[in-house]
């Protein structure tokens, strides 16, 4: 091999590390809402010790050291809301009885948990089910859980999904990448992970089917009445 292609190959191993540990990096919207949870915890936090100082300097005069006092109460309250603001992982378990309000939310945070477990290979179709289950999340805030497509979606998101990458994860590194027999364990998983995401696709135009054909009889519903009776 010349030197040329040793290098060229170089380069091509080394772009590859790099997409991979990007990939394992956490999604920047995962990233923003971290941080805004932050701030909201450590404002509420920050808040309470300026109310209750307040209403404690109006009893009595605080003085210098008073208001030392509460300046440090205030930063460990602060520190406090944002130690906890980080977001509770449900257990795959318990992903059954979540509200189906809430389940997209809470799948996709258990999902993101398992990242670092996962394939590089696996990683971006985690990101494409990840921004899909944020599409439902709003979607279902109005679905009627006794709706077939409710409990298609409960099944999928919240058992089989959840099964899936834990019966990957049940498997001994080892034998992840070449598995016995001939039937690799990574692959098993990508291909898994693709059925889920097309699902998704699939569910997600279903129900935004049902939302546009509501919208459209609403608009002949008012353009009947209005228009209907301007005209006559």
């Amino acid at each position: 091999m010349s030197d040329s292609d040793e290098i060229l190959r170089s380069a091509r191993e080394a772009k590859i590390r790099i997409r991979q540990g990007y990939n394992l990096l956490p999604k920047p919207r995962s990233i923003l809402n971290r941080a805004r949870r932050a701030v909201k915890y450590a404002l509420v936090g920050a808040g309470a010790v300026i109310l209750t100082t307040f209403v404690w300097g109006m009893i009595s005069p605080i003085g210098i050291a008073g208001v030392m006092l509460a300046f440090l109460a205030m930063l460990v309250a602060m520190g406090i809301g944002v130690a906890f603001s980080g977001e509770r992982v449900v257990s795959a378990e318990k992903l059954r009885e979540v509200d189906l309000k809430q389940l997209p939310q809470s799948t996709d945070r258990w999902l993101q948990a398992q990242r670092r477990a996962l394939p590089a290979p696996a990683i971006t179709l985690v990101n494409d089910i990840g921004r899909k289950l944020d599409t439902l999340g709003v979607q279902l805030q109005t679905l009627d859980e006794r709706e077939p497509i409710a409990g298609e979606l409960r099944r999928l998101i919240g058992d089989e999904l959840p099964e899936l990458v834990n019966g990957y994860n049940r498997v001994p590194p080892n034998l992840r990448r070449d598995g016995l027999n001939g039937m690799s364990p990574d692959k098993q998983l990508v291909d898994g992970l693709g059925v889920v995401d097309t699902e998704l696709t699939r569910l997600s135009q279903q129900l935004a089917s049902g939302d546009l054909n509501i919208l459209a009889t609403q608009g002949r519903y008012l353009e009947l009445k209005y228009q209907g009776d301007s005209g006559s």
